[in-house]
């Protein structure tokens, strides 16, 4: 094997060692003062690999989005969409819609979703949670021309009754 290859795959196999420690958290358990875990930490922000989802897993999971739509009692409404700026609230707020997905959790994870934004909106007369789904072909299915397509999962609607939130 010419050197060139040996340089090529040993920064691929020194990569996919990178991949693997910080997808097991590495440097959040260890001691972040130690050189090495410092010099390896830089090497993961310049190549990527310090990235817990730095590979691509077609048809592992779908992607759900879940709207709000508040409705005043003077008839109007408004849209939300729960965005965060920091990568670690996409997360979470992702996480806990992931959870929608499961029949037997989604009549108390939406009734708690409207209920903190009742929170927030006290004048709302309505709030309906609404959950679209992109769904993500496996590989096969992408090569034989399947493409992601959004379908319409649910909506529940809760009205407020003096300070009680109660589905519709």
């Amino acid at each position: 094997m010419p050197l060139k290859h040996k340089i090529y795959f040993g920064l691929a196999a020194l990569h996919l060692v990178m991949i693997a420690l910080f997808s097991t958290h590495f440097a959040d358990w260890s001691n972040r003062d130690n050189s090495a875990v410092k010099a390896l930490s830089v090497a993961g922000n310049y190549t990527g690999s310090n990235n817990i989802f730095s590979f691509f897993a077609p048809g592992l999971s779908d992607q759900p989005y879940v709207v709000y739509t508040v409705k005043y009692k003077n008839g109007t409404e408004k849209f939300i969409d729960l965005k965060g700026t920091s990568p670690d609230f996409t997360n979470r707020i992702n996480n806990i819609y992931g959870y929608l997905t499961l029949p037997e959790a989604r009549s108390v994870l939406s009734a708690s979703l409207a209920q903190s934004l009742l929170q927030h909106y006290p004048d709302a007369e309505k709030i309906r949670v609404a959950m679209v789904i992109q769904q993500i072909p496996d590989m096969d299915a992408f090569r034989n021309g399947e493409r992601n397509h959004w379908e319409f999962w649910f909506h529940r609607d809760f009205g407020v009754d003096t300070t009680l939130l109660t589905q519709r």
